[in-house]
């Protein structure tokens, strides 16, 4: 599953050159990028990417890590949104530095991966010249370094778990539930298409990822009602009843739940960082514009 890799140093801490959520504004094979950078992408949507000969089909929730200098394209029918992070960071002198597979499907583990991008990008884009702002900077740099380093751990034990047999194979469930969280999504139905009972799928699924199966859709849903939130004017209803929850007290409450904020303190905290975020890291060329 695991091809090309993206090194980085074992030692030294990254330096940011960009973070945040971008839209993919040119989705055809045809236009290159190639930035000097590593870069990373969290998906928000689905599509097809090429890295320099290789090409993987990526689904919400997967990442890429793209070593500075390599050239990428993109196709998708329906773009969206990606959270995009372009720093450097390669290792020097005798550091053998640490190899990271350059296309990872994360499925649950994304949930993870995107709080803590969106962390770093509201510390790294602070704005300012006072030493709280430095202090911030510097703490997305660490941040940074401690998301690389928890992912290429991840990936190992997932490589030494691989070698059972029998293991279940979740990936099409996941996938399945992020493209119905608007719908009613029942346990019954989601064992139905692994072909277990509810009872074997809901234990399996809370032994693989230590959340019970109403708690992760729950949080799907809240993670897409906060995108939404940020990045649209829908009203707070209608953001409930596309994430699958109409009621607008019980989705107030369980936005409450999970963020410890109110929808509406939750956009109004984040909507206006968003909004002065570059809207394009694009580059033909090779160059940064």
């Amino acid at each position: 599953m695991y091809s090309m890799a993206m090194k980085i140093s074992t030692t030294e801490l990254p330096c940011i050159d960009r973070i945040g959520e971008f839209s993919l504004c040119n989705p055809v094979f045809d236009f290159t990028y190639r930035n000097p950078t590593n870069i990373l992408h969290l998906y928000n949507y689905s599509g097809l990417v090429r890295i320099n000969s290789r090409e993987y089909q990526f689904a919400p929730g997967d990442i890429t890590c793209i070593q500075g200098g390599s050239v990428y394209s993109y196709s998708s029918a329906e773009p969206g949104k990606h959270w995009c992070v372009h720093f450097y960071d390669m290792p020097t002198g005798t550091d053998k530095g640490i190899e990271i597979p350059e296309f990872i499907p994360l499925g649950i583990n994304s949930l993870f991966l995107a709080e803590q991008i969106k962390h770093i990008s509201t510390l790294f884009n602070t704005m300012g010249t006072n030493t709280n702002t430095v202090l911030m900077n510097l703490e997305a740099r660490y941040r940074l370094k401690a998301l690389l380093l928890s992912v290429s751990i991840l990936l190992t034990g997932q490589k030494r778990g691989s070698r059972s047999k029998g293991s279940f194979t979740w990936d099409k469930i996941l996938n399945w539930i992020d493209d119905n969280l608007s719908e009613p999504i029942s346990t019954a139905e989601l064992a139905k298409m692994a072909n277990l009972t509810a009872n074997t799928f809901s234990q399996k699924f809370k032994k693989q990822y230590n959340v019970t199966i109403s708690q992760y859709i729950l949080r799907k849903r809240i993670d897409k009602a906060r995108s939404l939130l940020t990045t649209t004017t829908l009203t707070i209803y209608e953001v409930g009843a596309a994430v699958g929850i109409a009621d607008p007290q019980y989705f107030n409450k369980q936005f409450h739940k999970v963020t410890g904020v109110s929808p509406s303190r939750y956009r109004d905290e984040n909507q206006d960082y968003l909004s002065q975020v570059a809207s394009d890291l694009a580059t033909k060329g090779g160059f940064w514009s």
